[in-house]
């Protein structure tokens, strides 16, 4: 049996987690009940598969992000409400994990708006989101989700492109069904995205 590792998504009381893991992608599992954890964390653990859950076992820590969460809190928590209400439950979601773990070691290049707006479209594109339900051209579409994300902020991108921007991450967040009940919406205010008037 392999250790996995994952990050806490959202708990629901001390004995209860919701994990983005590694291999399975966004689980529901049963924690030891010795154990507290913090939402954010990322834990390594062995897994075992129940009916329509997963127990974990042998917790450790391995990083519980308090730097991280003092400079970016409000971003980081929209980043997991996202997981947590656009990933489906036990369907692998490697390149969003892959991308969660990216912000987590280099947290400290997202200082700009631009920044956190061209993580977030990457993260919607990881979800399965594609172009042509708003105001990108399919051209830039792939720019977008092919470039990284250093040279895209470094290359010209005037207000008219990164308002296309926004509108197509509104228009992302509010295919979900539920979009009106998320808590951390307010983020978009916070770097500028508006909807259209």
């Amino acid at each position: 049996m392999n250790r996995h590792i994952g990050i806490i998504l959202k708990r629901y009381h001390s004995c209860r987690l919701v994990l983005l893991d590694s291999v399975e992608g966004k689980i529901t599992c049963a924690t030891p009940k010795h154990q507290t954890f913090v939402v954010g964390s990322i834990i390594s653990f062995f897994v075992i598969s129940r009916k329509s859950y997963f127990s974990i076992s042998e917790v450790q820590v391995l990083d519980v992000p308090l730097q991280l969460a003092r400079k970016h809190i409000v971003f980081l928590h929209h980043l997991l409400e996202l997981c947590f209400y656009f990933l489906p439950l036990r369907n692998p979601a490697k390149k969003v994990f892959d991308l969660l773990m990216f912000f987590y070691k280099h947290a400290d290049s997202f200082c700009t708006p631009l920044h956190k707006k061209i993580f977030l479209f990457k993260l919607f594109v990881s979800f399965g989101f594609y172009g042509g339900h708003a105001p990108l051209s399919v051209d830039l579409f792939h720019r977008l989700s092919s470039e990284s994300i250093d040279s895209l902020v470094s290359s010209f991108i005037h207000l008219k492109l990164e308002r296309s921007i926004d509108q197509w991450l509104l228009d992302c967040m509010q295919a979900h069904p539920l979009a009106k009940d998320f808590k951390t919406v307010r983020f978009l205010k916070q770097i500028g995205c508006y909807e259209k008037t």
